[in-house]
């Protein structure tokens, strides 16, 4: 697609401005608005063009192969699945458990995160935790939170709670390649564009981005993701109108498991315990 004289002159006056200093670390917004969007991969070129002058990559997907990073996230849910519910009924208070990895190397951490959705608030908290700490953090034996320091204790806390409060266990691995982009102007604001979703029936603490029966999730496109913290930058707003964007909800937890039933492949699920809620139109 190509860019339209309106938005061009966005770009041109927004390269005459003075260069503004952009964070060296880019903040993980922990309290944020979300709008979600399933797009065209024939307009993501087009959409990296028109990110240029207020964007740049983010430490982690500009050193990444093909500028992209993985993600492979260990999805949590009670025996009846009730997190995956709150997100099919749209119950304005709701959260996800996941543990997530960026890569299979066994010294880096994993990432135990609560991420709850009040009204269209988006609260996260994470404990980066050694990956051996993580079957006893779900449930398991032996976690003894006293051996982590204190700010990663009390986020590890927090997850455990709700695990023990939804009796929460292991239902699917979901993974992806992110291409990520941070605002470089004072208005904070993150853009990601998520591509080769993936997903893997997951009973165990399994968290390998290679190990497992991958099935890619069927997605007409792919997922932009905009994550700001206080209002809606007007260059977003800009890309919004000038690419036509639709926002709606795109959870990948709950398009993969639909798409597992909806394949008829939840016998694995059932033998694992899991009371399997009715098939979803896609």
């Amino acid at each position: 697609m190509s860019i339209d004289p309106v938005s061009r002159r966005v770009h041109e006056d927004a390269r005459r401005r003075p260069e503004r200093p952009f964070p060296t670390v880019e903040p993980t917004f922990f309290s944020r608005f979300e709008c979600k969007y399933i797009v065209d991969p024939a307009i993501v070129p087009g959409m990296r063009e028109f990110l240029e002058p207020f964007t740049v990559l983010d430490s982690y997907a500009s050193s990444a192969d093909g500028l992209r990073y993985p993600i492979c996230s260990l999805y949590l849910d009670s025996p009846d699945l009730a997190l995956y519910q709150q997100t099919v009924e749209g119950e304005r208070d709701r959260f996800k458990l996941r543990v997530r990895t960026y890569s299979d190397d066994p010294a880096q951490p994993a990432f135990c995160e609560v991420k709850r959705k009040l009204n269209s608030v988006v609260h996260k908290r994470r404990a980066g935790i050694g990956r051996a700490l993580v079957p006893q953090l779900l449930g398991g034996d032996g976690f003894d939170p006293a051996r982590l320091r204190d700010d990663v204790r009390r986020d590890a806390e927090y997850f455990r709670y709700h695990v023990l409060l939804t009796d929460a266990r292991p239902v699917i691995r979901i993974k992806y390649l992110r291409e990520a982009y941070q605002a470089t102007g004072n208005e904070p604001a993150r853009i990601t564009i998520d591509t080769d979703l993936m997903h893997a029936v997951t009973f165990d603490e399994e968290l390998c981005h290679a190990f497992g029966r991958w099935t890619a999730t069927r997605l007409d496109g792919v997922i932009l993701e905009i994550k700001f913290t206080e209002r809606f930058p007007w260059w977003i707003q800009e890309l919004v109108r000038e690419f036509g964007l639709a926002q709606r909800a795109v959870p990948k937890y709950v398009l993969s498991v639909d798409h597992m039933l909806l394949e008829g492949r939840e016998s694995a699920m059932a033998l694992g315990g899991v009371l399997l809620p009715p098939r979803r139109s896609a």
